[in-house]
């Protein structure tokens, strides 16, 4: 009795002067810019924009719906939600050794001892041959978690859950710009192909006009074979223009989770580009940290590598056991349940490496290797996200001033086109004149829709660099009953 209260006791001992070996985590000092180089007002805290829907500022009610699908059915979210429950899962497995575990089984032995065995001179009784012996009880195992391998392993795996919950919401600020991007092709290459049929049928008027005036002998066929030449350019331009049509719409399929051409009669018609040209405030660049999902992942992950040099180190020192046994034993079914017929153990135990060759040592060094090279990963994205988001300021501000330049030059080039008409009808003014002017429009017309498109492009990327609209994105989730695992 007296060994069991000591055995007691150590335990408890034990188990009260439990340590932690390894490094705990501390975030990293990272310095960031009090400013946006690139932008053109004051920096000022954004609130919540990662809740903001940015998407819903153009304006285009199937946009959103595209959206609203996508986050409900596109299969890079899935893959996101089911690595969670893998995560999940490894953390549930990382706890389990701080607990006993406890195993029940039975047994029955018949057996029959030899002959040779009867003529030694052991007692009749105590080789009663053949017999029958009973046997069920539990047994329960349990590694004492002295020095916190255990304890930094469920750091590590909780650490790579929450990594896992970033990167889902990292692949859903991704699938946002995703669909938004590539609606926005879709919508400019169907009004560059408008464009494109508006000046083919223009062109088509300036032939025939010319082959009036060649039928009443006022100019050459020469005239005729030029402004038919130019018509054929321009058309020439258009099956490029179907086909990135095409490749929009099967991609944003593909991105709803559906074949390549479900969603064709839905999108095939001609729909109007977004315009949207309004800035949300983009915040403070020390923001990114908190809102960015890739950089919350990144740190996590760094975290997981802290709690790994803790699990390494632990190898170090040494381990201490308990296993106990409790249960019934007896050779007849008639005294199985008698109090005789109980029997206990209890087997506390330590174990201690004394060599290996250095293999552990070794494994400490590089799991501190990894700390660092994910603390260089962690930096080095926050360097890039920065840099994202002055790229993407300075490509809207750039756009933005070149779009003003390229509506003056539209409207300058369509009085070109008219007085250049007039004249040649006119006698005024030769063909060749006419058609540099036709040209030129074509020209600033393309460019103009392009820079529309380019401009919402750039919004998109900006508010993407920035880290927004996942969190509404994420409600939209559970509203649909696809809840975040």
């Amino acid at each position: 009795m007296k060994q069991q209260l000591v055995m007691t006791g150590l335990i408890c001992l034990m188990v009260s002067s439990c340590i932690t070996v390894g490094p705990d985590y501390k975030n990293p000092a990272l310095h960031s810019p009090a400013h946006w180089a690139e932008l053109k007002e004051n920096s000022q805290p954004a609130v919540a924009l990662e809740q903001a829907a940015w998407w819903k500022s153009f304006n285009d009610p199937l946009l959103d719906r595209l959206i609203d699908e996508a986050v409900k059915t596109n299969f890079d979210i899935r893959q996101a939600q089911a690595r969670i429950v893998q995560s999940r899962a490894e953390a549930v497995q990382a706890g389990a050794p701080l607990w006993p575990s406890a195993s029940a089984g039975g047994s029955l032995i018949r057996s029959d001892s030899s002959d040779s065995a009867m003529n030694t001179g052991m007692s009749a009784g105590s080789l009663a041959s053949p017999q029958t012996v009973y046997k069920a009880g539990f047994d329960a195992s349990w590694e004492i978690d002295v020095f916190g391998a255990a304890r930094r392993s469920i750091e590590a795996a909780q650490a790579r859950l929450e990594a896992s919950r970033e990167d889902l919401r990292s692949t859903l600020l991704t699938l946002l710009g995703d669909v938004a991007a590539n609606y926005i092709t879709l919508r400019s290459s169907q009004e560059q192909l408008e464009i494109t049929r508006h000046n083919v049928a223009a062109q088509q008027q300036s032939e025939d006009v010319t082959r009036e005036r060649y039928t009443l002998g006022l100019t050459s066929y020469l005239d005729v074979a030029q402004a038919q030449a130019q018509k054929n350019t321009t058309e020439s331009g258009m099956p490029a223009l179907e086909i990135a049509i095409k490749q929009s719409i099967h991609r944003l399929g593909i991105l709803l989770g559906k074949d390549p051409g479900a969603l064709t009669a839905e999108l095939k018609p001609a729909g109007l580009l977004p315009k949207s040209y309004g800035l949300m405030v983009p915040g403070l660049p020390s923001e990114l940290l908190q809102r960015r999902p890739d950089l919350r992942q990144a740190e996590q992950t760094l975290a997981a590598a802290s709690a790994d040099i803790g699990v390494a180190t632990a190898k170090l020192y040494p381990k201490f056991d308990l296993t106990l046994g409790l249960g019934l034993e007896s050779i007849g079914t008639g005294t199985f349940f008698d109090s005789k017929s109980r029997y206990w153990s209890i087997a506390p135990g330590f174990s201690q490496l004394l060599f290996n060759a250095g293999k552990t040592r070794a494994a400490i060094a590089g799991r501190k290797a990894a700390y660092e090279e994910a603390a260089a990963r962690y930096s080095s994205s926050f360097l890039k996200a920065l840099e994202e988001v002055e790229n993407a300021l300075s490509a809207y501000y750039g756009e933005q001033g070149r779009r003003g330049i390229l509506i003056d030059s539209v409207r300058a080039h369509e009085e070109a086109v008219e007085l250049a008409n007039d004249r040649y009808r006119k006698g005024l003014t030769s063909f060749v004149d006419v058609l540099i002017t036709q040209r030129s429009l074509y020209t600033a017309q393309s460019s103009l829709s392009q820079s529309d498109a380019n401009l919402l492009t750039d919004l998109i990327s900006l508010y993407k660099a920035l880290g927004g609209g996942w969190s509404i994105a994420e409600k939209s989730m559970a509203c649909a009953n696809t809840p975040v695992p």
